[in-house]
């Protein structure tokens, strides 16, 4: 007899995109996030690869996966990084201390 191993989804989460729409899907561990359907099922569509779902999606996972409320991803929407150019192809990553001394 040969033991195997079946994963079904993952647990079922909803997230809110940058845009304010509503999303639910299985964050499945191998397979990664799908939306899925009110009856839990994965939707035939998935949303395209321009979606504001996938941006709140990997913003949720790099930012350590926070949950409030059972499950709803809490996410924070990054603040764009400032650059100073400083001559040729070379730049600075400019801090908001420095950016008030200029």
């Amino acid at each position: 007899m040969q033991t195997i191993c079946m994963l079904f989804g993952g647990p079922d989460r909803r997230i809110v995109d940058g845009k304010g729409k509503t999303w639910r899907f299985e964050d499945h561990p191998y397979c990664g996030p799908s939306v899925v359907d009110r009856h839990g099922d994965p939707k035939d569509v998935q949303p395209p690869g321009g979606s504001p779902f996938w941006d709140a999606v990997t913003h949720w996972a790099q930012q350590g996966k926070r949950l409030a409320n059972g499950n709803w991803c809490v996410w924070d929407k990054p603040t764009p990084q400032k650059l100073r150019h400083i001559g040729g192809m070379h730049y600075m990553l400019v801090t908001d201390k420095q950016e008030s001394n200029a």
